[in-house]
């Protein structure tokens, strides 16, 4: 048997893939697709059994199907994942409990089918109680059911919790525990009002805001959207260990907080993950990449969810589109496989081994064909497959090297930033698109990117987090600081860090108001000047910043004049007054830039240069070789060996020498060893396995 359930867990690297979400496949389909995925030597399968399907009659459970199910699984022994579904709500749901939930406009939202939930019902009002009570119900019972089922591996509480579109619900029950979150955090009105400048009468007359004018309102009503969703997966995760005691519990969010739209995809990585003992993610990454930070995609997304839970899930990895679209080049499949791998994924499920076969989902997502087929993106993932079946113990058993550089996530910046953004009438907030290309957004993935060109990982730290174990911490577009973090900030300057700041910083307060004097917070004394003068700039609009040395960078996003009190002038604007501004503090040292050169790739990513000076400046500071790198790399480490893993993205060959110590454990098509040198192609990857040395440090 290729896939024995005797293997401890311990000793496998999880590799699956999701294959039942009813009606499909159909049941004469299960037993010589469950066979192939094992022989193949995946780990799992994953199954969504959805709350509609099993009890279209309140209090009458239909799990004959799903029975069959789970023996297949057995006989083939493969591992099960159960993800409950409860977004599809049986009828009974809405006609006898209120679950249809409001829109923005006071109109009833009926529930829908689309492919991702055909069986319908999709989705009620989770903030009414009667219905939270009925599907905690459903979720118990389940769990109870399959708890001592042979297959059963563990549980998956939720399926991409979130709060879409803009607007959570606007029903009676939605309102009371808006207002009720809004007293458990201000205590009373009275405090609210003083805080942020109000002038409610009550708790009672706080009602979900109509436009996205005032910035407060709708920051405080997407805030509590995130709350609410959190509510929702612990709700779930405790009902399935009610009924199923002792059995981990994952839950997974479709596009993290660091890539989802804050205010009409609201789902908070790090209040979902308190509720779970795992925690994962859908990856979803480009898979027709353009451009370099194209291809960065899965770095940067490892990155945030390594900080939000180390033992994270890549929960639904894509291979394909839907309705026959261009197919992704199948080398570049199994290379971003091994990125997401390299980066410190635990586990992967693939979504989804069939293609589908209805609705918008028609002929896509799927590894294979819609009857079973083989594809050659399928065959690469295979390979993968069989690979890990080997020595992916080694992988499992490791953990990424923690880096010397930290760039900064602040989901509530993130939020402002994008609420700023929304260009819409102003009483049609229900006319908001999703959108996620705006300058927080882009400051992150072009600061993350650039790191990666000057040849280091970067890992991703909050403003609550201790940055003192990092050499060199990145943070741009941060208009909110609070002041916990503006100490957290001297403190690590003070000991030695070297701080980068791309403009805009420290704007306002934490009730969003601009800031009389900026930076705020005293921080213009750790930077070492203050903001003379702003201008926002038009997106794709660039100015150039010259350094003594020759050396020009753009920047985007703003244009701030620097103001230096106590720090040195080291970039100047074209008519030159002060962009870029470093200053000596304690053992440490602040570089201050007046624009975004992270801001200026991100928008023009398809031409980005050489790595900019700004960050070579800020890597030479904190005793870090600037580069450019060619190969990307990472490392995964454990108590006896390091796992060192190479990918090329580039046109041309690029050729590396194995280091000394360490031999090659596997290379893609896309390699030639040629002795002791490695030449790897476009979309090649390769592990490198050699010892740990008591030198070793960390990566870079």
């Amino acid at each position: 048997m290729v896939n024995d359930m005797d293997i401890p867990v311990s000793e496998i690297f999880p590799f699956g893939v999701q294959y039942h979400r009813a009606p499909t496949p159909l049941e004469s389909e299960w037993d010589g697709d469950l066979r192939t995925i094992a022989g193949c030597g995946y780990t799992h399968v994953q199954f969504r059994p959805q709350w509609r399907w099993h009890e279209r009659v309140r209090g009458c459970y239909e799990f004959s199907d799903l029975d069959r199910l789970m023996d297949t699984a057995w006989r083939h022994r493969l591992r099960v994942i159960l993800k409950v579904q409860l977004e599809t709500a049986p009828d009974w749901v809405f006609t006898e409990l209120g679950g249809t939930r409001i829109g923005l406009n006071g109109t009833p939202i009926m529930p829908i089918s689309h492919a991702a939930f055909y069986v319908g019902g999709w989705w009620p009002c989770f903030d009414n109680p009667l219905v939270a009570e009925a599907a905690a119900d459903f979720a118990e019972t389940l769990a109870a059911r399959y708890r001592e089922h042979p297959a059963l591996w563990f549980f998956n509480a939720w399926n991409e919790p979130r709060s879409r579109p803009l607007g959570q619900c606007r029903c009676n029950h939605s309102v009371r525990s808006y207002r009720d979150y809004l007293k458990a955090r201000f205590g009373s009105i009275e405090k609210l009002n003083a805080g942020y400048g109000k002038a409610w009468s009550s708790f009672e007359t706080v009602f979900p805001p109509d436009s996205h004018s005032d910035y407060v309102e709708l920051m405080l009503w997407r805030e509590w959207a995130g709350h609410a969703v959190a509510a929702q997966v612990k709700m779930s995760a405790d009902a399935i260990r009610k009924g199923a005691p002792g059995r981990a519990v994952m839950c997974h969010v479709g596009c993290s907080s660091l890539v989802q739209d804050p205010v009409c995809d609201t789902s908070d990585d790090l209040l979902n993950s308190a509720a779970v003992d795992w925690y994962g993610c859908s990856f979803p990454i480009r898979l027709l990449p353009e451009c370099e930070l194209d291809y960065h995609d899965a770095f940067h997304q490892s990155a945030w969810l390594r900080r939000v839970d180390g033992n994270y899930w890549c929960q639904e990895f894509y291979t394909n589109y839907s309705n026959y679209t261009p197919e992704a080049d199948p080398a570049f499949v199994e290379q971003a496989v091994w990125m997401a791998l390299a980066s410190g994924c635990r586990g992967l499920t693939f979504w989804q081994y069939r293609s589908e076969r209805f609705g918008e989902e028609s002929n896509g997502w799927g590894m294979r064909e819609v009857d079973g087929a083989p594809t050659p993106r399928s065959r690469r993932c295979d390979r993968v497959a069989a690979e890990l079946r080997k020595w992916g113990s080694r992988i499992a058993g490791s953990s990424p090297v923690k880096s010397r550089i930290a760039l900064l996530f602040d989901r509530r910046n993130d939020l402002l930033m994008r609420i700023r953004h929304i260009d819409t009438p102003l009483f049609r907030l229900d006319t908001v698109d999703g959108d996620c290309d705006y300058d927080y957004k882009q400051q992150l993935s072009g600061g993350h990117y650039l790191w990666r060109r000057s040849g280091y990982s970067c890992d991703m730290v909050t403003g609550n987090d201790d940055f003192t174990a990092y050499s060199l911490l990145s943070v741009g577009v941060w208009e909110m600081v609070p002041e916990r973090s503006a100490e957290a900030l001297r403190k690590f300057v003070e000991s030695g860090g070297v701080l980068l700041v791309e403009y805009p910083f420290a704007c306002r307060d934490e009730r969003s108001w601009l800031s009389l004097r900026r930076p705020s917070s005293g921080l213009d004394e750790l930077l070492g000047c203050r903001e003379e003068r702003r201008l926002a700039l038009a997106a794709g609009e660039l100015r150039k910043i010259g350094y003594g040395n020759g050396k020009v960078d753009m920047a985007g996003g703003v244009r701030v004049v620097l103001s230096p009190v106590g720090g040195r002038t080291i970039g100047v604007w074209e008519d030159g007054v002060p962009a870029v501004v470093v200053n000596q503090v304690g053992r440490g040292k602040v570089i201050t830039c007046g624009g975004s050169v992270a801001v200026a790739v991100a928008q023009h990513p398809k031409s980005p240069g050489r790595v900019p000076e700004l960050y070579q400046l800020a890597l030479a500071a904190a005793g870090l070789t600037p580069g450019d790198a060619e190969l990307w790399s990472a490392e995964r480490r454990s108590a006896k060996e390091r796992l060192l893993f190479w990918f090329s993205v580039q046109d041309h060959p690029v050729e590396r020498r194995v280091p000394e110590g360490f031999s090659v454990l596997y290379h893609g098509p896309e390699v030639e060893k040629c002795g002791d040198r490695l030449i790897i192609y476009k979309h090649g990857s390769a592990v490198l396995v050699g010892p740990v040395q008591k030198e070793d440090g960390d990566d870079g």
